[in-house]
């Protein structure tokens, strides 16, 4: 995909505030399903971004699925959301357009939540299956018997690809308890402009499957204009919202509330342990389990989840996490090696003061990030490329550590990744200075040791010197 910005005005109906007439343009992109480029406007009355576009019938496929659950599914991000609402345990959840169900099963291991997900996607019967969730197709109205209310209703990633939001949210509205929360995660449209890397622009427009954006404020006032209380708040490009009948729910919305790491290790541990050999479910916990453990310096968990980790790789793609030279250079692997070598060598070269070990992970994490590029003309998430230049700026440090006339070389390749966007200038200039700082230390711990050798065959010389004059190494 290529777009480029322009100006210009267009007709085109905002599902917003349903303004039909002249929309200001602010791009076109060409995709690889239609010949004529696709127009991306602002609303000129509610300020939202319409994307004039939707894909044919769904052409997400169980590989597709297979990446999301691997790897680029945000279960942290979704166990944070879920936190934030401030609900107690024990509530009644309905998770419309659930997809494969994360919530839903995150919700029943943390909280005790008794869940129901609404989606007929192939995603959604696979997570019934593989997660064991109560699972339906259907629609808000059709599903449930016209009584029934649930205290927690949550939809992530939904309202933006809904062609009619205001009726959605009025169902939502009818379904939700007195003191319930409905619970709704969106792209932001601010992040709809021309400094917005690319790897962060290409989900948050997902040309094609999106109707519309909103930002923080347009988002409130969709809200409200339903009939809705609500809390709204920026999270990276992406917006949370926490609404209710009535403002007494809200007291309780911790925007800045986060799932205990433990918490997350715990959960991976569990559906890693009880996923079907192989399955892209056991890969993807078994990976998430040493990323979290990682990210809290908890080496000791995250080396007694490489028994695990290994198995599930070598059952799903044949790669041995204990031969990372196998994977560079090869095209053919798939990005979560990206995270997973990563990580794996933080853990050779901290845990186990390995430099050389860690090396070769880190070599094995950028060339598994560069080939998704080479394959695909593109980073296809956020995190592959991020990865790719930091295993690309700790391969450098290792180098600093044993092998530093090969720094620059991978300090140029750094470079050169930063350019097709892996990492931005802010990170790689970071990277650098870490790099240049190990450069310094591993010098001055030369010259110390230089210092010190000459000092002891200084002492030895005078003691051997001393031992001639006394006659002592004569006898």
């Amino acid at each position: 995909m290529e777009l480029e910005w322009v100006d210009g005005s267009v007709d085109l109906r905002c599902p917003v505030c349903a303004h039909s007439a002249a929309q200001r343009r602010v791009a076109r992109i060409d995709v690889p399903w239609r010949d004529e480029l696709v127009d991306i406007v602002r609303c000129v009355e509610c300020g939202a971004v319409v994307l004039g576009a939707t894909l044919p019938p769904s052409m997400y496929t169980d590989a597709d699925w297979d990446y999301y659950i691997e790897q680029i599914a945000g279960v942290n991000t979704i166990a944070d959301t879920l936190v934030q609402t401030g609900f107690g345990r024990g509530a009644r959840m309905l998770d419309v357009g659930c997809g494969y169900g994360f919530a839903l099963d995150l919700a029943r291991f943390l909280f005790d939540w008794k869940g129901i997900g609404l989606d007929p996607s192939i995603a959604a019967a696979r997570g019934k299956a593989e997660l064991g969730l109560d699972i339906r197709p259907g629609m808000l109205d059709d599903a449930f018997d016209p009584e029934e209310r649930f205290d927690v209703i949550f939809s992530s990633e939904v309202i933006e690809h809904i062609a009619d939001p205001r009726e959605f949210l009025a169902a939502a509205r009818r379904r939700l308890s007195p003191d319930g929360v409905l619970v709704l995660t969106t792209p932001d449209a601010d992040a709809v402009t021309p400094d917005t890397p690319w790897t962060t622009l290409y989900p948050v427009l997902s040309v094609g499957n999106h109707e519309f954006l909103v930002n923080a404020d347009g988002f409130e006032r969709l809200l409200r204009e339903a009939g809705f209380h609500a809390k709204v708040w920026n999270v990276g490009p992406s917006l949370r919202a926490v609404a209710a009948h009535h403002p007494g729910p809200l007291e309780s919305v911790r925007p800045e509330g986060q799932t205990a790491v433990i918490d997350l290790v715990r959960y991976a541990d569990e559906r890693a342990a009880s996923a079907a050999p192989g399955s892209a479910l056991a890969l993807g916990m078994a990976t998430r389990r040493l990323k979290w453990a990682m990210s809290e310096n908890m080496l000791d968990r995250a080396s007694a989840g490489l028994p695990a980790l290994r198995s599930a790789l070598l059952d799903r793609y044949q790669i041995d996490i204990d031969d990372p030279e196998s994977v560079v250079g090869r095209t053919d692997v798939p990005a979560v090696l990206t995270i997973i070598f990563f990580n794996l060598g933080l853990l050779r070269m901290w845990h186990e003061r390995s430099p050389q070990r860690g090396a070769a992970c880190f070599a094995a994490a950028a060339s598994a990030g560069a080939a998704q590029f080479e394959r695909h003309g593109l980073y296809q998430d956020p995190e592959t490329p991020t990865v790719e230049a930091l295993a690309r700026g700790h391969l450098a440090l290792a180098f600093a550590r044993f092998a530093p006339e090969k720094v620059d070389a991978v300090l140029a390749e750094l470079d050169q990744g930063m350019e097709r966007g892996a990492g931005n200038t802010e990170l790689v200039a970071e990277l650098r200075a870490r790099v240049q700082a190990e450069l310094a230390v591993q010098r001055s711990l030369v010259k110390r040791t230089y210092r010190r050798a000459r000092a002891i065959a200084g002492t030895m010389k005078r003691r051997l010197q001393n031992g001639v004059k006394s006659g002592f190494l004569a006898r």
